[in-house]
Formats: structure tokens, sequence, C-alpha cells
């Protein structure tokens, strides 16, 4: 269904064209990062969250977010209750990992999401795109 999905987003700059032509780069790169994504979001919540820190692992893992809202929403789209997911939040702060802790001054690694501005900004582009194609 993924791969379904994938292949119909990449093919969508050209529906309707003419001129049988590849999708910019930069549009193909947002879709499969996009797709991937919701591939990760999806195994997340459909693993099993027995034991916790196994649940946990894996989710730090597969989506490299160490944002507990997006955590909280992932325990909701798992149908968990309240108060299995203090437990949860709380195992999950515990396992992230620290950041470095030295004076060099590197940057560190940040594992944020996407600011909902962030969001609707692709998702507009992405609409005016498609409106442009079609």
């Amino acid at each position: 269904m993924l791969t379904e999905s994938l292949s119909f987003l990449l093919d969508l700059p050209s529906i309707g064209s003419q001129v049988l032509r590849k999708a910019p780069a930069s549009y193909t790169k947002i879709v499969v990062k996009g797709m991937t994504r919701a591939e990760m979001i999806l195994k997340v919540v459909m693993a099993p969250h027995e034991p916790p820190v196994v649940f946990v692992d894996n989710y730090i893992k597969l989506l490299a977010d160490g944002n507990p809202e997006t955590f909280q929403k992932i325990l909701d789209m798992k149908g968990l209750k309240r108060s299995e997911q203090s437990s949860m939040l709380e195992l999950f702060r515990q396992r992230l990992p620290t950041p470095p802790s030295g004076a060099d001054g590197g940057p560190s690694l940040s594992f944020s999401a996407p600011t909902p501005e962030q969001e609707s900004s692709r998702i507009r582009k992405l609409e005016k795109l498609i409106k442009k194609r079609l």
C-alpha cells in the first residue's frame, strides 16, 4: 500500500502533462522522506508496547525524535490509557540520549520534529505544485 502511494505521489507532478518527465529531485526527496516517516510511525504504532523499554527504544531508533509531545501522540494513537502513558513518558525521558557535554562548542544533533508552521508551509508548497500541474 505504501509503495503504491509513494509511486503515485512521485508521478503526481507529471499527471495530465503531455510531456513525460521525472519529478524534480527536491520534490522526490520530500515525498520519500514523508512516506518513510509515515511508515516508521505505523511500525511504532503497530508494535506491542510490552515490554515498555523495548517499545521506547524502538521508537527512539525508528523515529529519532526526542520530542515528548510527539511520543505522547504515538501513545494516543496506540490507545493507551493516561496512567500507562505517564509511566511510558517517564521511561522515554530517561532513555533519551543525552547531548554530548564538552567545551568544543561543536554542533549537537537535534531530534526535534518540524514545527507545525514548517509542516504547513511544506503542505502549502505541495498544494501549489499540484494545482500548477492540474
